[in-house]
């Protein structure tokens, strides 16, 4: 890896963190404000875009959402807007929790696009930060076309020996950085020796952290489901143990007891519900509990209702001494240059690595979130959308909405 690719992608992510102050034109110096990029050809194009159509009354189902077609146009772009052709699209938990009527990451009103982060390329451009033909990345939403403010996207250089999309996956907001966030930034990290836990560990976020501990020297521990994904937790990542959590011989619990007879130091959870309270009777003296996520309790009618499954052994804590700490990675973005550091020098020595899923085509957003709550994937799940979308004539559609 060349360091001055480290520096200049570190460089980047500070320009990300000012871009709020260059939300339009008019928060810019008048004489950079007046350079705006040359637009794109006028020529029409067809966006498709998924919207909800109802709130999921649990699992989400084809029929919570509506694919729309409608026509864009590349001249009509607002100033300080960015016009990006999306590419590919990141399918993350959070996605689910923006579904409801109320929602911690903002909810999702009815008619809008489906929230999501994405990678794509800048066809046109009134600001003065992108031009067209630049790599960016950001909240793109589930679409094929995406007209968004500079403030929500931030460059995507390709890095020497990465694929574009690694700023989905070890360089994502909501992958790889999370991942290194709880791990060494909440509580500490784990100590050379310790017996750390992860759970939903064959997923984008828990095969990170996983790998972040052994590379701290920790005994790790992976939970997933399936044969599969044992496989691969032991025989690729080289964990030292695994929980099957649909074996049907034994509880969580009793394989816990088998791996980690004399306790658990340090539990990354990404599942909540009954695998956290297994866990925390668990817990050795100090531990440290890291909450990034409680999937189990996504996809279901209980989620920002006040009805999730709690833990009911929540007294260990008290009785071990143990410490439990949530965290959101937006919540330590200070630190943004040093961890986008660590993880392209983890990267680059082979000491992190995230196995992609992808689904092809616009059409595959439902079944593929659908598909990161049934466990069908392992690693980062992304749908990666047809190339082929071309600029229609003006003369050939009428402006409007085309539902499919």
């Amino acid at each position: 890896m060349q360091w001055f690719s480290l520096v200049y992608l570190s460089l980047c992510s500070i320009a990300c963190a000012a871009q709020p102050l260059l939300k339009t034109r008019s928060a810019v110096h008048p004489r950079i404000a007046d350079r705006r990029w040359p637009l794109a050809p006028p020529s029409l194009l067809t966006n498709s875009r998924w919207v909800l159509a109802r709130h999921p009354d649990g699992a989400v189902k084809a029929s919570d959402f509506l694919l729309v077609k409608e026509v864009v146009d590349p001249s009509a772009l607002a100033d300080g807007q960015v016009l990006v052709r999306v590419e590919t699209l990141s399918i993350d938990a959070f996605i689910r929790t923006t579904l409801d009527e109320r929602a911690y990451h903002g909810a999702t009103p009815i008619g809008s696009t489906i929230t999501a982060l994405g990678l794509g390329v800048v066809v046109a451009s009134t600001s003065c930060i992108f031009k067209p033909g630049d790599k960016v990345a950001g909240v793109l939403g589930a679409q094929t076309y995406a007209s968004v403010p500079t403030a929500l996207l931030t460059p995507a250089p390709q890095l020497p020996g990465m694929p574009a999309n690694a700023v989905l996956a070890e360089l994502g907001f909501t992958t790889g950085l999370t991942a290194w966030v709880g791990m060494h930034a909440v509580l500490g990290p784990p100590k050379r020796g310790e017996v750390v836990v992860v759970s939903a560990a064959a997923g984008a976020v828990g095969c990170c952290a996983a790998q972040m501990a052994m590379n701290r020297g920790a005994r790790v521990i992976g939970i997933a489901g399936g044969a599969r994904k044992v496989q691969f937790l032991t025989q690729e990542l080289g964990l030292q143990g695994t929980v099957d959590y649909k074996d049907p011989a034994k509880s969580v619990g009793e394989q816990l007891d088998e791996l980690c007879p004399d306790g658990i130091d340090f539990f990354f959870d990404n599942v909540g519900g009954a695998t956290l309270d297994a866990v925390l009777a668990r817990l050795r003296p100090g531990a440290r509990v890291i909450v990034c996520g409680a999937v189990s309790q996504y996809d279901t009618a209980k989620l920002n209702h006040g009805q999730v499954e709690g833990p009911s052994n929540y007294l260990a804590l008290a009785e071990r001494g143990a410490t439990m700490s949530g965290f959101n990675v937006m919540q330590k973005m200070h630190l943004l240059p040093w961890m986008i550091i660590r993880v392209l020098v983890s990267v680059a020595a082979g000491r992190l690595h995230v196995p992609r899923h992808t689904e092809r085509g616009i059409e595959r957003v439902p079944a593929a979130l659908a598909l990161l709550f049934n466990g069908g994937h392992v690693g980062k799940l992304l749908v990666e959308l047809d190339d082929s979308l071309a600029a229609v004539p003006s003369t050939s559609e009428p402006d409007g909405i085309y539902r499919m």
